[in-house]
């Protein structure tokens, strides 16, 4: 004859449970992070990576040995890294884009290296396109600021002069022009009898 205990249902603070949760987590997203949407765990090559694990773990000789030549290998030769032109994974817009900035490394390659030409390379599309939009942008605001194009412009006040009531000039500062005049009446050309309206 067995005797069966009654089942005792253990009550979980709910603070614990969120706190396990959040544990949980934790430990979810830096697997996540680790394998990088793969099923396993990356395979480290390099042997005894952490300085503790060569104080507390047995470390033969032939281990020493297997990590100084890790070590080793992991310097690059005179001729690395080798650049492949035909290893290009680069769609064609972006080939074309990219030419003239890669002739332009191509010249100054030899004059400052490889390797400062590697940041050369990565500098110059960058300085290229700001100083490209900066000048677009500038004569925008500057030269585009009539009433014709005022729809597709930038209007600005900054290079108009500002006068407050009682300062000399205020009076003509803010002369309102006829519709549409331009500085028309500001010519120094065709004046007088000069001005002709029609084509005779």
């Amino acid at each position: 004859m067995t005797s069966s205990s009654p089942e005792t249902s253990v009550k979980i603070d709910p603070e614990v449970l969120e706190i396990q949760k959040k544990i949980y987590k934790e430990l979810l997203l830096k697997q996540a992070g680790v394998k990088r949407g793969s099923k396993f765990l990356p395979i480290d090559l390099e042997p005894f990576k952490f300085q503790r694990h060569r104080l507390a773990l047995p470390f033969t000789d032939e281990d020493r040995a297997a990590r100084k030549q890790y070590l080793k290998d992991q310097l690059l030769s005179e001729r690395e890294p080798v650049n492949v032109p035909e290893w290009n994974r680069v769609n064609i817009f972006r080939r074309i884009y990219r030419m003239p900035f890669d002739a332009l490394t191509n010249l100054v390659r030899p004059i400052i290296g490889d390797h400062k030409s590697w940041y050369f390379r990565a500098t110059i599309p960058k300085v290229t396109c700001t100083l490209i939009l900066f000048w677009f942008a500038w004569y925008r605001i500057k030269y585009c600021d009539n009433w014709e194009t005022h729809a597709k412009s930038v209007k600005s006040k900054a290079f108009r002069r500002q006068l407050w009531p009682g300062q000399p000039g205020f009076s003509t500062a803010w002369k309102v022009d006829d519709f549409g005049m331009e500085d028309f009446d500001k010519r120094t050309a065709l004046l007088g009898d000069k001005l002709v309206t029609s084509g005779a």
